[in-house]
């Protein structure tokens, strides 16, 4: 017996709100758009149109069906076949940019996908210059549904039709009524964007209703910004009188009647045609479909990019994306880049899989990047974050690998490009053959330490694909309570300290390669690596807790005077240091930690240890 397949997870819907392109005569397009396929024998697909110079015209074929089955209707008013294709062929389906028909076809009334017929061809194409390309029609079942009431009377619907057409042929008013009740009906899902000030507002045909029925009043789509998309369509078939509900005049909409009824079924159409499916059960290694969206009125977020925040070891890097951009782990993936991390560490590999019953198969397993790539795919209303740390301790290059090309971002934060990876589909789209893309509601945020720069060197084709923000090292913006907190048993403060020797690595220089790469971060230390555990001096105590005191004040010396030993003066200690009392980092670290209070930095230099205490008396020498 066979079984239906899992549901179709389709590809989510572009909305296209941004776009400028325009559709004047909106019935005249609409009417051809029926036309054609009424006279093609109702297909699933038609090529329609053929290239004639930098334009196109009817399809040869096409155009025979269309006059074989509307000759009777527009040749009774002394119409001739010439003329009738000639007013078709100056229709906007051949005039109008392919953007500006998927905007109406697709996504107000949602009648027909359009494509170029060379589907290699980008959508955008057609934006410059007046040439135009062909074009090939999928239509929906919409078109069942305007048959089935176009049927019971072909010559009075078509008369309507035609007339919409530009062909002047008288006809029964109640039959246009109705089909503009049904193309209204196909709108109610359609989205539009208009600017209210500062921010953009997102609504449906049902927001105006609702609008008109709250205020007892009119509602102004104009907005306070330039009409793009979607809006742009709203408001010529608002101007074509395609609403029988609401009134228009230069981008002011009232109600016709009580519109109430009719909105609230409307309202209860648009819940029910929102739906999320999961948990949907698969055959073994088949891949799971986790969640199907199909709520097309949530418009997915825009402004993703990459970003790569650098500066010195412990600048605030990861501070800075825990409390500027996300602290949320549902939304978040967060990796470490090291010599031996790989692309299939990072975006997934084919890996073994043992079934009960003991047979092996194998499968791919998800990376952190496709986990949330398939994570922001299905949930545009929120934002993801991809985190990188430490960027240039892997191979970057080698691990994005194909995943590269998907850095280029457009003004949305869509990838530019797409690449095919039939695994990284089939997980995020279900269908292996579609273009995998960055959606514009995910974020890749790389960590970087600018003294690590020779670990791994990101080159410039990678790092131009990132927008570059450096985290100030910088003392006066963190909580002043950790910046003065005292080291230790010490007087001397962490900003007191931090200054100091950061002052010396800049102002003196030191024979560094590249010295401000060296400083010590303002975070290079946590709070409790500066506190005092009293419980080392107090004898009456178990050995176990002094000996724990003592490794909890074992932290600053062993991280703080190590790093400046090993590192930041590795080849100039004696200018720091004194070296010709203390000849190792050991020595450094027996005198720090034997020693009570203030004495423990005697193991710097007189002149420094005096600017601890005094910072505004350090010396520039």
């Amino acid at each position: 017996m066979k079984r239906p397949d899992n549901i179709t997870n389709y590809s989510e819907i572009d909305l296209k709100l941004g776009i400028k392109s325009s559709l004047p005569n909106a019935k005249s397009t609409l009417a051809l758009l029926i036309l054609l396929w009424e006279s093609s024998d109702k297909p699933a697909e038609l090529v329609y149109s053929q290239q004639k110079n930098e334009g196109i015209i009817l399809d040869k074929k096409v155009e025979e069906s269309l006059i074989t089955t509307l000759k009777p209707i527009y040749s009774s008013v002394g119409i001739s076949d010439e003329t009738f294709i000639s007013k078709v062929n100056e229709n906007q389906m051949f005039k109008s940019q392919l953007e500006s028909l998927i905007v109406a076809f697709e996504l107000v009334w949602r009648m027909a996908r359009i494509k170029f017929t060379d589907e290699n061809k980008p959508a955008s194409a057609e934006r410059t210059g007046r040439i135009r390309y062909p074009k090939k029609l999928y239509y929906t079942v919409h078109m069942d549904i305007l048959d089935s009431v176009i049927s019971a009377n072909n010559e009075n619907y078509y008369a309507v039709l035609l007339n919409w057409l530009g062909i002047p042929i008288d006809f029964d008013k109640s039959y246009e009524s109705r089909l503009i009740k049904i193309l209204t009906v196909f709108s109610e899902n359609a989205v539009f964007k208009l600017v209210d000030g500062d921010k953009d507002v997102i609504f449906n045909l049902n927001s105006i209703y609702k609008k008109i029925i709250e205020t007892n009043d009119s509602v102004d789509i104009n907005g306070d910004g330039e009409a793009k998309g979607p809006l742009r369509i709203l408001k010529s078939l608002l101007s074509d009188g395609l609403n029988p509900y609401l009134n228009y005049n230069a981008g002011i909409v009232q109600a016709k009647e009580n519109i109430e009824l009719y909105q609230r079924r409307v309202d209860t159409y648009l819940a029910l045609s929102s739906s999320r499916i999961y948990e949907v059960e698969v055959k073994p290694n088949e891949d799971i479909v986790a969640e199907s969206v199909s709520d097309y009125l949530v418009q997915r977020k825009t402004g993703g990019c990459n970003i790569l925040l650098y500066g010195v070891p412990g600048a605030g890097k990861s501070y800075t994306i825990k409390t500027e951009y996300c602290d949320d782990p549902l939304r978040m993936e967060r990796v470490v880049f090291h010599p031996d991390y790989t692309y299939s560490d990072f975006v997934g590999q084919i890996l073994p899989k043992v079934s009960e019953d003991g047979l092996v198969s194998y499968e791919f397993t998800e990376g952190p990047f496709t986990r949330l790539l398939k994570k922001a795919y299905q949930n545009p209303g929120a934002e993801y974050y991809l985190i990188i740390e430490e960027i240039n301790r892997g191979n970057a290059p080698a691990i994005f690998g194909d995943v590269f090309q998907l850095l280029d971002r457009d003004a949305e934060g869509n990838s530019e490009y797409g690449i095919s990876n039939a695994d990284i589909a089939r997980r995020v789209y279900g269908d292996e053959s579609k273009l995998v893309r960055i959606p514009s509601n995910m974020y890749i945020i790389g960590t970087m330490n600018t003294s690590d720069q020779n670990v791994f060197t990101l080159d410039t084709a990678f790092q131009r694909r990132w927008i570059m923000r450096m985290i100030e090292n910088d003392m006066d913006k963190v909580d002043p309570n950790f910046a003065n907190h005292k080291i230790l048993d010490t007087d001397i403060t962490w900003k007191q300290f931090n200054t100091v020797i950061n002052d010396i690595i800049l102002k003196k220089n030191l024979h560094m390669t590249s010295s401000e790469d060296k400083r010590l971060g303002v975070f290079f230390v946590h709070e409790r690596d500066l506190e005092y555990n009293f419980a080392e001096d107090d004898i009456s105590l178990p050995m176990e807790e002094r000996i724990k005191a003592s490794h909890d004040n074992s932290r600053f010396p062993e991280k703080v005077l190590k790093y400046l030993w090993d590192d930041a003066f590795k080849f100039s200690r004696d200018t720091v240091f004194e070296t010709n009392l203390y000849f190792s980092l050991e020595d450094i670290v027996r005198k720090f930690k034997s020693s009570k209070g203030n004495e423990r930095f005697t193991i710097f230099k007189e002149e420094i240890y005096n600017a601890f205490l005094s910072p505004e008396n350090a010396t520039n020498e």
